[in-house]
């Protein structure tokens, strides 16, 4: 069970454990169906005068994949990287059921510090909600600069750790 008082270098001093405590939270827990009102008004403020059919959006550590549902329901092109399998297949099957599996355009299980080198486009948009903060210092800098690396030019990055 996730607790909201570890920190992010405590969970992840193993990360073997790291991994099957977050299969365990998106296997057993109805946790992350929407995505946070920061999010949606930054993608709104940001793209939504754009063709959305050309804008393509990774997030780092999808979860559940609220954040790139909504943006896959508004006409986004999604993509994203995630630690839990369990994770993934719960977004995926939401896609499914509600017929935006077209949208998807790569998903990549695992630690993203390597699967970032696995995927195959660059963004317009890069979203992370919270899951930097559950690595270390080192790792995160190094996940940035490949992320900056995946991003188009003039393309945006958006950190929210807006979560009480």
């Amino acid at each position: 069970m996730l607790n909201k008082d570890i920190v992010g270098t405590e969970m992840l001093q193993d990360a073997e454990n790291s991994q099957e405590m977050w299969e365990n939270i998106f296997r057993n827990k109805e946790w992350g169906k929407y995505p946070p009102e920061s999010v949606i008004r930054f993608i709104a403020r940001n793209f939504y005068h754009k063709n959305r059919d050309e804008i393509h959006i990774l997030e780092l550590g999808i979860g559940t994949g609220a954040n790139l549902w909504f943006c896959a329901r508004e006409g986004f092109k999604v993509s994203g990287c995630e630690f839990s399998q369990s994770g993934v297949d719960r977004f995926i099957q939401r896609m499914q059921n509600e017929n935006l599996q077209d949208k998807i355009m790569q998903i990549e299980v695992g630690d993203y510090l390597e699967t970032l080198d696995d995927l195959q486009f660059k963004f317009n948009c890069i979203l992370d909600v919270y899951s930097l903060a559950y690595n270390d210092f080192e790792k995160t800098k190094i996940i940035i600069e490949k992320s900056m690396n995946k991003m188009l030019t003039g393309g945006d990055f958006i950190v929210n750790y807006s979560y009480i």
